[in-house]
């Protein structure tokens, strides 16, 4: 058992900031330090919520760099330990434990957003291959990633949900294409993927042929309850796998680019102001004695209290093993109060609104916020999605009528 004192002596004895971070991210895995409550073996120690988190607050007072983060470890890895075989897990989880590998979620079409089951991206069998031609999008971090969780239809003469197949995929192959998405707020975390005959053997389908839409559920699940979380504090976040430059650079030298990087507003892309910064921005601004200001300011702190509160009693019940209605609440809320945000602060700076950069009030903080707040209505489902989930898992009300759900993909009147 791992007692606060272990593991603070550990860090002790294994953190040196002349270590590569692929070295330190290899002891954390070792340790089981990683990812605590995954298994033993893959980075994890097969413990409780509850002990998993007491020992991420003990890494976070050290302030070393944390475990990777992403795609991977937040829903990928979960849907592995959920679906695939043992062969398939020590092949593809361990290379995330240790941050070695990076993935992306290739589940999204231009043609198939909130009805993901209409998905047209196809992937035919070829012997012991599939071979995979569609497009995808709105895939975060496709650019740097090795590995793409890609959904696909490998059976068009069944209902939409039947013939779908959840699948590893090479990213670095011939036949993916990766052009990055410049956003409105000057970010470019999304991309669109054109897979044109690409390649995926037969033994990196996860689940079962065919039954990717059970797969692609869990994967969802976990997506949606990611949304809003908080790395821990006092950890260090850094980007994983090969391709993202930073496995062979020593740790300290990357917690010094950490620390300028948190200084330079122009790479911050925060979705909305925090209730104390809202306080202050109508305080510094002269605004915090009209009673219609004060009125909706503190409106938004409510709100955010409730939204905190509501993230706690989350991680209180995962620490119990219950896990509630919560996270599906949370991932709506997170958007309508980014939504809150962008409408409220922009009010308050008015014409202001319209600078940016240099010429704007904390460089442009306010507006860089309000370009970005439309992301958590969209990334995890969107808003309206997120509401019928709520009210058919949580609420237990009836499903949303349809009538295709029985009729095989080909015969389906698509745009």
């Amino acid at each position: 058992m791992s007692t606060p004192e272990s593991v603070s002596a550990w860090v002790e004895a294994n953190w040196h900031l002349d270590l590569t971070l692929a070295e330190w991210w290899q002891r954390l895995a070792d340790a089981g330090y990683a990812f605590p409550h995954w298994p033993s073996g893959f980075g994890g120690r097969g413990l409780r919520a509850a002990e998993a988190a007491a020992i991420q607050t003990v890494l976070g007072r050290h302030g070393v760099i944390g475990p990777p983060t992403g795609n991977a470890p937040n829903m990928g890895v979960p849907t592995l330990l959920a679906h695939g075989t043992k062969e398939q897990q020590e092949r593809f989880v361990t290379p995330i434990a240790n941050g070695q590998n990076a993935w992306c979620q290739l589940f999204s079409e231009p043609g198939a957003g909130s009805d993901l089951a209409s998905l047209a991206c196809r992937a035919e069998r070829d012997g012991d291959e599939f071979v995979v031609t569609g497009q995808k999008v709105w895939n975060s971090s496709a650019d740097s990633s090795e590995w793409g969780m890609l959904v696909a239809r490998t059976n068009p003469d069944v209902p939409k949900h039947a013939g779908i197949t959840w699948m590893m995929i090479d990213m670095r192959q011939p036949g993916v294409e990766v052009r990055p998405l410049v956003q409105m707020n000057g970010g470019a975390e999304f991309c669109e993927v054109f897979l044109s005959e690409a390649r995926v053997p037969v033994e990196n389908v996860i689940g079962g042929i065919d039954n990717g839409w059970n797969v692609a559920r869990t994967t969802l699940t976990y997506e949606r309850g990611s949304v809003g979380k908080r790395y821990p504090k006092g950890l260090v976040e850094m980007r994983a796998g090969s391709l993202s430059g930073n496995l062979d650079r020593r740790v300290g030298d990357l917690i010094e680019v950490s620390k300028q990087a948190a200084r330079d507003p122009n790479k911050r892309f925060d979705i909305m102001l925090g209730a104390k910064s809202m306080i202050h921005l109508a305080r510094d601004l002269g605004l915090s004695h009209d009673p219609v200001v004060r009125d909706r300011v503190a409106d938004y702190y409510v709100r955010s209290e409730v939204y905190r509160l509501t993230g706690q009693r989350s991680r209180d019940n995962a620490k119990g093993g219950k896990a509630g209605p919560e996270g599906s609440i949370m991932k709506l809320a997170l958007a309508m109060l980014a939504h809150r945000s962008r409408d409220l602060s922009m009010s308050l700076i008015g014409a202001d609104g319209m600078l940016m950069g240099s010429d704007a009030r904390e460089n442009g903080k306010v507006q860089r916020a309000c370009l970005s707040s439309f992301a958590p209505s969209l990334g995890g489902g969107t808003n309206e999605i997120q509401r019928n989930i709520i009210g058919e898992r949580s609420l237990g009300l009836p499903r949303e009528p349809g009538n295709d759900n029985d009729v095989p993909f080909r015969d389906l009147k698509r745009s």
